[in-house]
Formats: C-alpha cells, structure tokens, sequence
C-alpha cells in the first residue's frame, strides 16, 4: 500500500491533480462537484500563486485543469505539488478561448469556473460559486475581481474600468450583458452546447462579451456573485496598459463582425455620457490618485478607438462561430 501511494504522488500532472489543505481531491472513482480551468502561457511564477490559493479553497469538491498553451515554461515542476486535484492538459498555442474550450472537454464535472494564471482566488471563491450554481445551475455566475498590485496607478485604472462597466451594466440588478473571463463559473453541459468560446476571436479580448451574449440568447441570463472574489495580480505599465487597450479595441471590431454575420444585433454604441462617466469614475469613487487615474483612463480610450480602427482596416473577417 506504501508503494502504491508513494507512485500515486509521483505521477505527473498530465495524469492527476492535488490533495488540498481543505479536504481531500474527489478520488478517482468520484466526480468533483466542480472543475476550475487555468489557461496559462509562459507565466509559471503566477501560475504557482494561483495554485497555491486554489490549494486553500474552502471548498473541497473540485478538482483544476492547467491548460499549457504550447508555452516554453515546463510546467510539470509547478503542477506536481499539487496533485491529483490539479491536472495539466498541454496544447499546442493557440490562444485563450481555444485553451479554456479544451479544459472543458477534459473536465468531468457538472459545473465549470474559469480564473486566470494572474488571479489568486479568495479561500471562499469556489465555494460561494458552487452554492449559488447550484440555485441557478442554467445561469452564467460572475465574480468579483480586485487588484492587488500596489502602487501601480496603471493596474488601479484597469480596476476602476472594470469596476465602472460592472456598475453602469447594473451587475447588481441582474442585467450585466458579460463577465471578465478571469472569474465566471456555469453549467459545463450549457458551456459545451453554445459552443464555449469562440476560438476566432484572435486575442484575449473581446471573446468573453461574445460567449455572454450567445448565453443569453439561449433564454438564460447572467448573475453577478460579488462574495466570489479572485485577486488580480496583473502588473502594468504605460506600454502593456496600452497595447492591452489597443487589443480591446481590436476584440470590440471583431466582435461587432462576428455578430453581424452571424445575423445578430451587435452591443450598442454607447453615448458620450458613458464615456465622461469612465474618466470621472476614478474621482466620484474617491479612488486613489484619482486624477492621474481619470488621465490614464482616458488614455485607455484613445488606445481603444485606434485599436478597433486598425482592425478596421486589416480587413480580416470572423471565422465561422461555434455552433450550438
């Protein structure tokens, strides 16, 4: 028995995944409640933290999927410790949305949540997604996000960004048309159905608005968990706050072109008091270095606009999207 448990801990990642310090994995004839999945690119520092707080989950009936996506970085080192309740799936690169898909598949569980190898969940995070999906298994549950980089008025910016559209989409009532792709947790048979993310979406961003807008297509909609709270450890600067931007602007172009030829009525464009509520946002919140931060919000915005107009001009045209 002590060698077959001594060969049980030294298998790789790829074939297990990791007894928590909350409880016991799910063993291996069980099915874990739920399934986190981790897309993760040459970030093995950050990956380590994230799994060192999935690994303090309150929760103990889950298991987590590394998705490898075709990075340089051996991640075997990093993924051991923590088996069998984390596994590591590799993949040859081919973006975010295709990596969170292909976690998907290889999950087991009734119920998927997907955090990013940049977040560090609260001890609490899974287990208040898990009771609330359980209310409302066929909803979209989103959570709450919180920077925890300091002093970096780049990363508090992007964190009154996001701050400011989950407050003007009306999160709280229940209307928000998407959540950030770092901390959403659903149905894995209704994920699989619409046809998860769509991996033609060419960057991190935009895909996230895209498969909030197929969910409710079906009839169902979005719920907003502010108690499922992951930290955001995503340090920026003037050029990566850009270019970050810049993507936006991109993935809003691309977004806009999927949904036209898929027949559909794209987001709206929003009125000017939308965005003089994104640069005031920092000042009417009291945030700190409120004024730099409506300066570099501002910033975003051009970023943004020149984003989407260059992919204007590319003339590159949506793939065919995820069937249901």
């Amino acid at each position: 028995m002590e060698d077959a448990a001594d060969q049980k801990a030294a298998r790789t990642a790829e074939e297990g995944g990791s007894a928590s310090a909350q409880g016991a994995a799910p063993s291996a004839g069980d099915v874990a409640a739920i399934t986190v999945v981790v897309p993760t690119f040459n970030r093995p520092e950050k990956l380590k933290r994230c799994l060192e707080a999935l690994d303090r989950q309150s929760c103990s009936d889950f298991v987590v999927i590394v998705v490898d996506d075709g990075g340089r970085a051996d991640l075997g080192p990093i993924v051991e410790p923590f088996a069998p309740r984390i596994s590591l799936v590799r993949q040859s690169n081919a973006g975010p949305a295709a990596a969170r898909n292909n976690g998907a598949r290889h999950a087991r569980s009734a119920f998927l949540a997907f955090t990013d190898d940049d977040c560090e969940p609260h001890p609490d995070w899974l287990q208040n997604l898990l009771e609330e999906l359980r209310l409302t298994p066929s909803q979209m549950l989103g959570g709450a996000t919180e920077n925890i980089v300091p002093n970096n008025v780049f990363s508090d910016a992007s964190q009154s960004l996001v701050d400011y559209l989950y407050s003007y989409f009306g999160a709280s009532d229940g209307e928000m048309p998407f959540f950030a792709s770092n901390n959403i947790a659903c149905s894995r048979e209704r994920y699989l159905e619409i046809g998860g993310f769509d991996e033609s979406f060419p960057l991190a961003a935009g895909e996230d608005r895209d498969l909030g807008h197929r969910w409710r297509e079906t009839g169902e909609g979005l719920r907003y968990c502010p108690d499922a709270v992951v930290h955001h450890a995503h340090v920026l600067g003037l050029k990566s706050f850009f270019r970050q931007h810049w993507n936006y602007g991109r993935g809003a172009r691309h977004l806009h072109l999927a949904l036209a030829k898929r027949g559909e009525f794209g987001p709206r464009i929003q009125g000017l008091g939308f965005y003089f509520g994104i640069l005031l946002y920092p000042l009417k919140a009291r945030r700190p270095r409120a004024l730099l931060q409506s300066m570099v919000l501002g910033l975003s915005q051009v970023a943004m606009i020149a984003g989407y107009l260059r992919e204007s001009l590319s003339g590159r045209v949506p793939k065919e999207a995820p069937q249901a």
